[in-house]
């Protein structure tokens, strides 16, 4: 594979990822704009992580033997145009409207490009390709949330929207220069085998401890522009931007994910230990001091992406068959989790204020982290056997 098309694909990566979390430090101006309450203007991001947690088991019935490259090309296309026409709504609801578009098409893109990239590199490049693709993932959710809060602070709140609709066309025309894919069979997803994979060991804990930490994630996130107004110094765009700057935290960790479990001794641990973190983290973003709100992404993500870049592995190491399925419900509780985050912390800050609202972050945290914890009890049915803990455990009990 080529240096072109890297260049193509990541880059499709990046934006694909920046129109979801663009609105995020824009939540102030969105409120203020369209006349909403807090929680209200929350339904910005809510309206695209909700279509993100039930799209990918919803594509698996019609993906099968598509090739990857038009579909890339399309997805690209469409995203576009729903990007762009956010800057040019008068309306709340057409936003809306525009969002959840946006939250159908970024699951058939994200899908289609790590189709592409596994198939086009050579075996022995697969993970290391595939690595460096998350990492990119993580880029492009600092990318959107930080170029946003730029750009409005410049030029007011349409530009981003605008500049990133823009980029998202250039991807799409780029990618007519790709080299066509093989052609790849999408296993469809079988609802049936559902409860056959959750009743595996380890399993079920694995999906919920990803949920809680994404839904701590995404309330922290979106609560942080409305924290930064109340604090001393006061919102801006750009202000709110920066903050996200921790988020960068999650491409170290996502490319030394595998030393990290390996000095934890196990996967499983190692979402325990991110599970704690994060808690830390939660606890941080509730001292009333912008210094304290910066740091905490730092040690948020530096939490949420220890477990988030193990999890895949050792759920897909302990399934041989339903793989699509098994992916397909990682990716449902993921966002499913951050749905909820987007919403439901933002309903009680409305009503019981900033307290409350740190108060059910915190609460989650430790709900996972306890789950974690507990998991690393657990034998997954695995390839290789056991986590590295529980084997050890055994071995000395012997």
């Amino acid at each position: 594979m080529g240096k072109w098309t890297f260049s193509v694909l990541f880059a499709a990566t990046v934006c694909g990822i920046s129109s979801i979390y663009a609105p995020q430090p824009l939540l102030p101006l969105l409120a203020a704009t369209f006349g909403l309450s807090q929680a209200t203007a929350s339904l910005a991001l809510t309206a695209t992580m909700l279509p993100l947690g039930l799209a990918p088991l919803a594509y698996g019935f019609f993906l099968e033997a598509v090739p990857a490259r038009p579909l890339i090309g399309a997805s690209l296309a469409l995203l576009a145009l729903c990007t762009g026409g956010l800057g040019l709504c008068s309306d709340f609801g057409w936003f809306l409207v525009l969002r959840v578009g946006q939250g159908l098409l970024v699951p058939a893109l994200l899908t289609a490009l790590m189709t592409y990239l596994a198939t086009a590199a050579k075996p022995s490049q697969v993970r290391r390709v595939m690595a460096v693709y998350i990492a990119v993932t993580v880029f492009g959710g600092f990318f959107g949330r930080f170029f946003s809060g730029l750009a409005a602070d410049a030029l007011g709140w349409r530009l981003p929207f605008a500049g990133l609709g823009a980029a998202l066309a250039l991807c799409a025309a780029a990618c007519l220069t790709l080299p066509p894919d093989a052609r790849t069979a999408f296993s469809p997803i079988r609802f049936a085998h559902a409860p056959e994979v959750l009743r595996k060991p380890g399993f079920l804990a694995t999906y919920t401890v990803i949920a809680l930490l994404f839904f701590v994630f995404s309330g922290m996130l979106n609560l942080l522009p409305f924290r930064l107004a109340e604090l001393e110094g006061g919102y801006t765009p750009l202000r709110a931007g920066a903050m996200y700057a921790g988020y960068l935290m999650g491409i170290v960790t996502c490319l030394t994910s595998h030393r990290l479990s390996r000095y934890f001794d196990g996967p499983a641990r190692s979402m325990a230990v991110g599970a704690a973190v994060v808690i830390a983290a939660a606890l941080v973003f509730a001292l009333p001091f912008q210094g304290a709100l910066f740091a905490s992404v730092f040690v948020l993500c530096a939490g949420m992406f220890t477990a988030h870049s193990v999890a895949p592995g050792v759920l897909n190491g302990a399934e041989r068959e339903h793989k699509g399925l098994v992916n397909g419900l990682y990716i449902s509780f993921y966002y499913s989790g951050g749905a909820l985050g987007t919403c439901l912390p933002g309903l009680v800050l409305a009503r019981s204020g900033f307290g409350a609202a740190a108060g059910l972050l915190v609460v989650a945290a430790v709900v996972a982290a306890v789950v974690a914890v507990r998991l690393d009890a657990v034998s997954f049915a695995a390839e290789g056997g056991p986590s590295r803990a529980t084997a050890g455990r055994r071995d000395r009990n012997r």
